[in-house]
């Protein structure tokens, strides 16, 4: 049974309206909302940027969010439309679980594209395996549905969220008590967790080179993150009346916790 699910992410972008063409280019379907631009996977609201005036500094915060696509044919449809019309590409990887492709917006926040391969093939030696290997593009390429993608297909989500963080630990422990997560995955400088036994809904790491200061509001780079949690769950970890849980963690990043799926 499903019971963790994310739901938007926010950025606060200095530029609106040249970020919302990139994110139409990318796939989404834009529409302004109370100030906000609101980007749409058909009828699912992915991405909400938000306007600020801010200069960006060196703080944790987002290294990539993940638009998960249902099939590997729909991941090529992305993969031949990012050629065709020369959308930069930062890199590709096989990670055994998933093929995954890794795109920089203009303002320099991070974007994995990917889609997964079936959960009974995640396994190798009775455990977990992720890794980061070479991608078979022409095998992508060739399993695409056709030439012409206009935008990301039905049931595309949001499959995962990675931050820079300041303290590994102490984010890790932070997630486990108010998501109930378990690590699913170690690697250098890095944690992977999740619920319901995926891959990941969550990876954190300590990859900022130099001394990152603290995630304030208002500046560009993330603004925030939504989760959905089964109500029974949220229940268990709440005990409390309220739909929504807002919190921040231990490198002040925002995010919400909501009861129950979005519709």
């Amino acid at each position: 049974m499903k019971t963790l699910e994310l739901g938007a992410v926010h950025l606060n972008v200095n530029n609106l309206t040249n970020m919302r063409e990139y994110y139409e280019h990318l796939g989404l379907t834009g529409k302004m909302e109370d100030g906000k631009v609101v980007l749409y996977a058909a009828d699912r609201p992915l991405l909400v940027l938000h306007e600020t005036h801010k200069t960006r500094r060196h703080e944790v915060g987002l290294y990539h969010f993940a638009i998960k696509v249902p099939t590997r044919g729909d991941f090529g449809d992305f993969l031949y439309h990012a050629a065709k019309t020369r959308l930069p590409i930062t890199g590709f990887s096989d990670h055994y679980v998933s093929e995954a492709v890794y795109l920089t917006d203009p303002e320099g926040n991070g974007i994995e594209v990917y889609w997964d391969r079936p959960q009974e093939k995640w396994m190798k030696d009775g455990a977990l395996h992720m890794s980061t290997d070479m991608m078979d593009i022409d095998g992508v390429l060739n399993s695409r549905h056709s030439n012409e993608f206009k935008k990301f297909p039905k049931d595309t989500v949001l499959g995962h969220i990675h931050l820079h963080v300041l303290d590994l630990e102490a984010s890790s422990q932070h997630y486990k008590e108010t998501l109930g997560l378990e690590k699913m995955f170690d690697y250098p400088s890095a944690g992977f967790y999740s619920r319901d036994g995926y891959h990941h809904h969550i990876a954190m790491n300590l990859w900022l080179p130099g001394s990152p200061k603290e995630k304030e509001d208002h500046y560009p780079g993330i603004h925030s993150f939504i989760l959905y949690l089964e109500p029974s769950i949220y229940d268990a970890l709440y005990k409390t009346e309220s739909y929504k849980m807002v919190h921040r963690d231990p490198s002040n990043i925002l995010y919400e916790v909501h009861r129950g799926f979005l519709r």
